[in-house]
């Protein structure tokens, strides 16, 4: 029975802090929003956008910047609603199904969800590098995957 409250209690310990961690990153998604960071930064990334995402709308660009720039900065969870937003303002099949690949294959620079999770446990943050291999190397495999296969 103690292993049974422990366990539900550690259960709850790591969920509160889950939960504090996407409650900053939406926060700091909503202040990009009202800022229009998310402007900015689809004017930034268009030519990479406009290659992988061809004929799209403008509102699609902008949503993907936001959903795309939200995975690279380990925010994915945070980047979900603008990701959603993406796929609904999507014309094309293989844009929806490229971005779901993008997504799914997580690309990330800063892992800042698992440095969360693992540092509230005291654990080592010596993952950066060998996630930023792994990410980059699954997504390109996705990318050609996509590009070979969806028609």
């Amino acid at each position: 029975m103690p292993a049974l409250i422990n366990g539900g209690s550690n259960g709850l310990n790591f969920s509160f802090k889950l939960f504090a961690i996407y409650a900053v990153w939406l926060s700091v998604l909503q202040i990009w929003s009202k800022i229009r960071f998310d402007v900015w930064l689809g004017d930034k990334l268009k030519p990479i956008l406009h290659k992988l995402f061809p004929k799209e709308s403008p509102t699609c660009y902008g949503n993907l910047s936001i959903n795309l720039s939200a995975n690279m900065l380990g925010m994915g969870s945070a980047g979900t609603p603008a990701g959603i937003a993406a796929i609904d303002n999507m014309t094309n099949k293989k844009n929806r199904i490229m971005l779901i690949v993008i997504n799914s294959t997580s690309v990330q620079i800063l892992p800042t969800t698992i440095i969360a999770m693992r540092s509230s446990f005291s654990s080592q943050t010596d993952i950066i590098l060998p996630s930023i291999i792994a990410t980059f190397f699954s997504t390109f495999i996705g990318f050609l995957m996509v590009k070979i296969f969806v028609k």
